[in-house]
Formats: C-alpha cells, sequence, structure tokens
C-alpha cells in the first residue's frame, strides 16, 4: 500500500511541496503582522485602538506616575504640589479672576460706538537682545499678549480697535526678512476683528523720529505699505478720528463737512477724535496749535509714556498742562470715569487721555488695554488691566531656586565632613 501511495507521485509533485512550505515560511511572520478587518488585511499599526483601551492606559499610567509620587521624601511631595498649585493658578486661575475685575460700559444711544485702545505692545525682536533665553522670553511675551488681546475683545465686542503706534520693537532697524517675520508674529497675536475697523499709527520705534534717533523714510514707507495707515476715518456720521502724527508732523489740514455749503461751522454735529503716538499737548508747537485750530478735538488719545494719565486744560493754556494719573488709587482702577464732550467743546477745554501700554516688558507695573465708548456726546473711558507678569515669572524664580539653593548647602556640608582636618582635643592614653 504504501509503494504504490508514493509511486504515483511524480517528481513534479516534491517539487511543489517543496514551494509550499517555502512560501508558508515567508507569508508567516507577515500574516502575524496583519489582521483581518472587514474581509481584508490592514496593518495592526494602523488599527485604531478603542477608547477603552485608551483610558487603560491613562489609568495604568497614573498608577505608575502615583507609586513614584509616594515613593518620594515627604519634603519632595510638599514641594511638587506647592509647584503645581503655583503653574495652576500663575498660567490659569489668576487670568480668569482678572477678568471679574473688568467694568462693563452700556450704550444708551443708538450710535453709540465702542473704542478699544492698544497702546505700545512692542512685540520683541532678534537683534537687541541676544541673551540665551531670548526665546523663551519672546514666546512667554507674545503669548501673554495674544491671550489678554483675545479677552479684551470678547470682553469689549469694539466697533473700532485703535493701535497707537509701537508695534514692533525692533521696526525701525529691522531687515525686511525681519520685517516680515514680525508682521506676521504681529498678525498672530493681535487677529484682525471681523467686524471691527482696525486702525494702525506709527510710533518712534517703529519708524524712528525720537531723540536723537531720525526719522527713517524706508521704515515709515513700509509701515504704510503694510499697515495701511491714513489721515483720517469716519468712522459713522457721528464720529471721525484724525491721526495727528507728531513724529513726521502730518495731519489733516482741514475737515469739509466741518462747515456748511454758507460756510457756517457745523462742527458741533459729530464728535472729532485725535490719535497720535506721543502726547499732543505735552510740547506745544506750531504743529500743535495748527491741529487744534483746524480740527477742534472732542479728545485726544496717545500712548508712549506707557502709564495711564490724563490732562484737561484750556487750549489758551497749553504751555502749563500737566498730566495726573487716572486713578488715584486700586479701588478706584477700574472705575468708569465720564466726560461730557459738549461741555468741552463750550468751554474750549481740551482733553487728552494716555492709555497704559498692554505690553508686561515695558518696567512699569501697571499695564492694560483702554476702553471707552463714544455715546451721543458722552466719553465714558475705563482701563482693563491686566496682571503683572513680572511677579509670575518670579515667584517661579524663587520656588526653582529653593531646592537648588539647598541642594548647594547640602553638597557643601558633605565636603566639610570629608575634608576637614580637625582633630579631636583631648586623646585616649595608651594602655
Amino acid at each position: 500500500m504504501w509503494q504504490a501511495r508514493h509511486a504515483r507521485r511524480s517528481p513534479n509533485d516534491h517539487v511543489a511541496r517543496q514551494q509550499h512550505h517555502v512560501a508558508a515560511q515567508i507569508t508567516k511572520p507577515i500574516a502575524a503582522i496583519l489582521v483581518p478587518v472587514g474581509g481584508c488585511c490592514v496593518d495592526r499599526a494602523f488599527v485604531a485602538k478603542p477608547a477603552g483601551a485608551t483610558f487603560t492606559m491613562a489609568k495604568n499610567w497614573f498608577a505608575r506616575s502615583k507609586k513614584k509620587f509616594l515613593r518620594l521624601h515627604p519634603a519632595w511631595r510638599v514641594y511638587i504640589i506647592l509647584l503645581v498649585l503655583l503653574v495652576l493658578y500663575n498660567e490659569v486661575l489668576i487670568y480668569v479672576l482678572q477678568k471679574f475685575k473688568w467694568s462693563n460700559i452700556y450704550c444708551k444711544e443708538p450710535g453709540c460706538v465702542k473704542i478699544l485702545l492698544v497702546a505700545d505692545p512692542q512685540i520683541l525682536g532678534k537683534t537687541y537682545d541676544t541673551h540665551f533665553y531670548t526665546g523663551l522670553a519672546n514666546y512667554d511675551s507674545d503669548r501673554y499678549l495674544a491671550w489678554y488681546y483675545e479677552q479684551a475683545v470678547e470682553h469689549v465686542q469694539p466697533d473700532v480697535i485703535i493701535f497707537l503706534g509701537d508695534l514692533m520693537d525692533e521696526g525701525t532697524d529691522s531687515t525686511e526678512i525681519h520685517f516680515e517675520e514680525y508682521y506676521t508674529r504681529f498678525g498672530a497675536i493681535f487677529p484682525t476683528h471681523p467686524t471691527a475697523r482696525s486702525i494702525y499709527i506709527p510710533g518712534d520705534n517703529d519708524i524712528g523720529g525720537e531723540g536723537r534717533q531720525p526719522l527713517n523714510p524706508k521704515a515709515k514707507r513700509r509701515f504704510r505699505q503694510y499697515f495701511s495707515e491714513r489721515p483720517a476715518w469716519v468712522v459713522n456720521d457721528n464720529l471721525t478720528i484724525y491721526n495727528i502724527n507728531r513724529i513726521t508732523l502730518e495731519m489733516t489740514l482741514n475737515d469739509p463737512r466741518m462747515v456748511d455749503a454758507t460756510g457756517a461751522d457745523t462742527s458741533d454735529r459729530y464728535v472729532r477724535i485725535f490719535v497720535s503716538h506721543m502726547p499732543v499737548l505735552d510740547v506745544p508747537s506750531t504743529f500743535t496749535y495748527t491741529a487744534i485750530h483746524n480740527l477742534k478735538p472732542n479728545v485726544i488719545f496717545s500712548g508712549h509714556l506707557h502709564v495711564s494719565q490724563y490732562a484737561q486744560i484750556h487750549r489758551s493754556r497749553l504751555k502749563t498742562v500737566r498730566y495726573r494719573p487716572l486713578s488715584q488709587d486700586k479701588r478706584t482702577a477700574y472705575k468708569v470715569h465720564t466726560f461730557d464732550l459738549s461741555y468741552h467743546q463750550d468751554t474750549q477745554e481740551l482733553l487728552e487721555i494716555i492709555v497704559p501700554t498692554c505690553s508686561y516688558r515695558m518696567s512699569v507695573p501697571d499695564i492694560g488695554y483702554g476702553y471707552a465708548v463714544v455715546d451721543g456726546t458722552t466719553l465714558k473711558y475705563t482701563v482693563l488691566w491686566t496682571t503683572r507678569r513680572f511677579y509670575q515669572l518670579i515667584s517661579y524664580v524663587i520656588i526653582c531656586a529653593v531646592p537648588i539653593g539647598l541642594g548647594v548647602l547640602y553638597v557643601l556640608y558633605k565636603c566639610m565632613r570629608e575634608h576637614c582636618t580637625c582633630r579631636p582635643k583631648y586623646e585616649r592614653l595608651p594602655k
């Protein structure tokens, strides 16, 4: 029987059997990798893990971390808990709590205009500051500006957003490549609003022109090209904003809407706002007197000084102008201040408000955004104060310095014990 069964097999059968064995050895590891899904084979690496598996992995990781944490010395456990709480407070809670302090301003007139004022953001560059921590400093500053700007826009719901100059720290001297990069960063930090009109005016850090630094014509043209600077903006029938540039000494010479066909003065029919990077009233000149005489501003908004101040003075006494803090103490810091613009026009009294910087890198303790509402002939103004980021960063330095200092003391103690050559005062006598 055995001979008859093997006698019927041909040499070709033996070769086919060997080929089948070799193919099986090759496809076996591949089949172990592939799993059937819906009638076809799919690589296991591409098979999505179920939600239950992800939860189990997270649970196991948490259990392992908990065991490692419990094996630490009690002092280290307390330190880690304090560090986590500090980070949670500095990066989350303090921002949320700060928003609750901001004042709301409500409109009464139908033509009410809400204005968000952004002064001296001065996003950091790469040329002036070359320290090893520059990248981290730029990242933290950009993140701080972006977060509070988003919250300020959400709080105000503005019709107009005005940037009062010094948009970049190195705008004047930057190369084209660096300026493109800074411009992209600026757009990411302060994105344009879908419904609000955005107004940009230059500062001395954007085009030069302060102190010994001369005006840079190239930077001036570049700013106008990128930010669409204009001499004036008509917001609506009740409000016009004028760009009074004290750096370049440029302004709108006159506004045809201020007189009617008969030549009668109609300036009382709408509100006129001056915007300038540098304060307009602090150093009165021919340029200042001309702008005030021709355009008759109801209120002036400016920046540059990095602090929140204001000045009220009659047009005939500009040489004695004096700026005062808008709020005298912390209790009135978030107060909404009200000004009657018609009264200022009738008495020829000028009002200038200095908007504080919104960047914590300007070496001033109080920073924030200006919030103004033109409600008919009434101006309502407050400051949306932000947190003092430098204090938060100092707290990180302190809490990180504690274990480092203790470690240094411990190493010194060990070295002193190992290398101390002191001998005891009394020695035992030999027996």
